[in-house]
């Protein structure tokens, strides 16, 4: 019993505990670490440099590509602009900032290296159902320009951007004919203009008013409930968090997402196995290779079928890239159809190096180290009016792939090992203790209503002993005591003279009824005369007198 009330007490302090620290609002120290994360975030690319583009422009053979990297830029983050509404939200925007680590990368991000030329490529892919003389004056400004189906950049410029006239110009020319995109802007870059910005208008759950259910949930973004894209409503959902931290009391069966703004989707984590982290115990949730899978496989998957299903592996983004040929993956089509690495050689996939996975610390909800990681892709194909691709084979070519890399630093490791691991830790022990204690207790509280039992036992058996021989002397039995010719009624009638003293005896006598069950009690008065002889005293000196308080019952001598 002891130790079930210790089990439960504890568990009502740590609940009080969670209540105390983990709303976000000024002063809890999940509202300093959510704020400001004290996470060093290594952001790491990795490019693909096409080795053969001859053989693949004439058509003979498929992309062979070589990865380079990794090219590595220290992320800072931080909330701001943070608002508190009525419906236990909270509002924020967070910035990011990189600066590259020249000393972590193979080399500076003015390495060049050959890819598809996204820009010109995007183009044809927008016009592929156009007009054929729109496609052939395009493909017209793009030879006198010089373009070509491949182009030689560094990696800051295909990440961060770059400005590309020949766009410019092209737009010029799709405006005459009512054509226009978001693209053709004159410039290009997977994360351009994003330095320093960030990644959306969040709305997450704060958990005030013990509402932890939800706690950190993303309830809105860019104050959208759901995104409009996709082909259904669950491909639309905004569910889970942004993956830096997840509701409290995480365990092997919980159902956890993720949001991620730059794949434009919601991703389920799948517990994978238990870890540790600067001997922080952690779980390891992953995402598992069945979100990008075909629905065949995944009937949540149906919605990402833009307009058709491709093989498990990859989805088709272009819907939320102004219907630029962008697919995404997991680096090295890791988890794939084999389909995707016929059409491309020089992949290595592996479990380790490139699936995404999230180390939680499991009473709070805190990734402690999570590797974010997914690979850009650009459809290529044949384009008949467009003269660099008109033999161009059909792949899905990797451009480069991202590793986020976010771990807690020793110190704070260490501050959660002390504040929270170490002391769980000692429960066991000291729950051991309580239990330990309580049977002991257990085992002598039994011991002593035994011991008890037996004393009551004896004396009950006693006083049935006296009892009986009283009641046989009172029929007239003879007992050596008295003599063989002396019943006690005789001894009751004879006073001895020479007695010096009349004793006086509250005897009960038990009278046997017509039930041999049934017993009756009444009062007997004996002024016995002392007598050594017989020793009379003795005998009703052993007799225990029982309570007298219903005086009424029991009349005295």
């Amino acid at each position: 019993i002891f130790g079930i009330l210790f089990s439960r007490l504890v568990d009502l302090i740590l609940s009080a505990k969670l209540k105390e620290n983990l709303p976000l609002k000024n002063g809890t120290l999940a509202f300093k670490f959510w704020q400001m994360p004290p996470v060093p975030i290594s952001f790491g690319i990795y490019v693909f440099h096409v080795a053969n583009p001859i053989e693949v422009l004439a058509g003979t053979e498929v992309p062979v590509v070589v990865e380079k990297g990794p090219y590595i830029y220290r992320m800072h983050i931080e909330k701001v602009d943070i608002k508190w509404h009525d419906n236990n939200t909270i509002e924020y925007i967070q910035p990011q900032s990189f600066i590259f680590d020249r000393d972590a990368s193979v080399g500076p991000d003015t390495d060049r290296f050959l890819t598809i030329n996204i820009p010109y490529i995007t183009v044809a892919t927008i016009l592929q159902h156009e007009y054929h003389v729109i496609q052939r004056i395009v493909n017209s400004y793009f030879i006198s320009k010089g373009e070509s189906a491949f182009m030689n950049r560094s990696v800051y410029e295909i990440w961060w951007g770059y400005h590309e006239p020949v766009l410019e110009e092209v737009a010029k020319i799709l405006k005459k004919f009512n054509i226009s995109s978001p693209l053709l802007n004159g410039k290009f870059g997977f994360f351009i203009n994003r330095n320093n910005t960030g990644d959306g208008l969040y709305n997450v759950f704060s958990g005030i008013n013990d509402q932890f259910d939800d706690y950190v949930h993303i309830d809105r973004w860019n104050t959208l409930k759901n995104l409009s894209v996709w082909m259904s409503d669950y491909a639309n959902e905004i569910r889970g968090t942004d993956g830096s931290m997840q509701a409290p009391l995480v365990n092997e069966n919980s159902e956890l997402s993720v949001f991620d703004a730059y794949l434009y989707r919601s991703l389920k984590l799948q517990y994978s196995s238990a870890t540790t982290y600067q001997d922080v115990r952690t779980l390891r949730f992953h995402i598992p290779y069945s979100e990008f899978a075909t629905a065949a496989e995944n009937p949540d998957n149906a919605g990402f079928c833009t307009p058709n299903c491709i093989p498990s592996g990859a989805y088709n983004m272009s819907v939320a890239c102004f219907y630029a040929p962008v697919y995404a993956s997991l680096p090295h089509f890791v988890g794939g159809d084999p389909y995707y690495q016929s059409l491309v050689r020089g992949l290595r996939p592996s479990q380790e190096l490139h699936q995404p996975f999230y180390d939680i610390q499991g009473v709070t909800g805190v990734s402690m180290r999570a590797a974010r990681r997914y690979q850009i892709n650009i459809r290529t194909q044949s384009f008949h009016y467009f003269s660099s691709f008109k033999n161009f084979p059909l792949s899905y070519l990797p451009i480069l792939w991202i590793d986020g890399v976010a771990a807690i630093d020793p110190g704070t490791a260490s501050m959660f090992k002390e504040i929270i691991q170490d002391p769980l830790d000692a429960l066991p022990y000291v729950h051991g203790a309580v239990f330990g204690i309580g049977g002991i207790l257990f085992f002598v509280g039994i011991c002593l209503f035994i011991y008890w039992r037996k004393v009551n036992s004896k004396s009950l058996n006693k006083y049935t002993k006296v009892n009986n021989s009283e009641n046989s002397i009172l029929n007239g039995d003879t007992r050596k005591s008295y003599g063989t010719n002396h019943t006690l009624g005789n001894q009751l009638n004879t006073q001895h003279e020479d007695s010096p003293a009349i004793i006086e005896h509250h005897v009960y006598v038990n009278h046997t009824t017509s039930s041999p069950n049934k017993v009756t009690y009444e009062n007997l008065d004996a002024s016995l005369p002392h007598d050594n002889s017989h020793d009379q005293s003795n005998y009703f000196d052993t007799m225990t007198s029982p309570s007298v308080e219903n005086s009424d019952k029991y009349h005295t001598c």
